[in-house]
């Protein structure tokens, strides 16, 4: 079974992913942890992030689950200590727009969800990668709110203003990219989390799921 949750950056998807999968006992997999792992290499091995989106670089992808925790590795190098780097969070909406790269990561998530089922979250999971999914979900929230968010969660080490710039043009690129821009997938349950607690987003998906199953 596949469970897609979309929406845009800092909405909250991996954090309810983690919480429902959990509450499902379901894997869940952070389709948008392997996008910061390519970003991450590139960036260490010196690439120039702005000519990324015509890049045709031979990489070998694997993720992996240790401890319940997923690993990213690019080409044997395990890069999940830098994957909540700020510098790959700006850099991995780039890797997205790159065919070469996408659809690396898309084989790559399908192989794994044809063992397991899975709570899987990203920006076009429900209307690209898996339109079948079983269970749809798209969690929205202002780009304010999302920006607020994560200046708390750096403890004030970047200015929120740079974070909400930051968040606007990572939204205008995941939106506008020619391929599988952010969409709210069809069939979807669209919730706002904007004013939500994460326990009550995580109560309104887990009964919409627990009434999929029931069926």
């Amino acid at each position: 079974m596949i469970i897609s949750i979309d929406g845009p950056a800092g909405s909250g998807k991996s954090t309810i992913a983690e919480l429902l999968s959990q509450k499902l006992k379901f894997v869940h997999f952070n389709s948008g942890l392997l996008y910061r792992g390519i970003a991450a290499h590139l960036l260490k091995n010196g690439e120039d992030i702005s000519s990324v989106e015509h890049m045709v670089v031979p990489i070998t992808l694997k993720t992996k689950f240790v401890d319940g925790i997923q690993h990213v590795i690019v080409n044997d190098v395990d890069y999940t200590a830098h994957l909540k780097d700020n510098e790959v969070s700006v850099a991995a909406p780039v890797v997205s727009k790159n065919i070469h790269f996408r659809r690396i990561i898309d084989n790559c998530q399908r192989a794994f969800a044809r063992e397991h089922n899975c709570v899987i979250d990203g920006r076009d999971i429900g209307s690209y990668v898996f339109p079948n999914a079983d269970v749809k979900f798209y969690l929205d929230c202002t780009a304010e709110e999302r920006a607020n968010r994560r200046f708390k969660e750096l403890k004030g080490a970047i200015p929120y203003q740079q974070l909400l710039d930051e968040i606007n043009a990572r939204d205008y690129i995941d939106k506008t990219k020619d391929i599988a821009p952010l969409v709210v997938p069809a069939d979807a349950n669209v919730i706002d989390s904007t004013n939500l607690t994460i326990e009550q987003v995580l109560d309104v998906l887990y009964l919409k799921v627990k009434d999929k199953l029931k069926k």
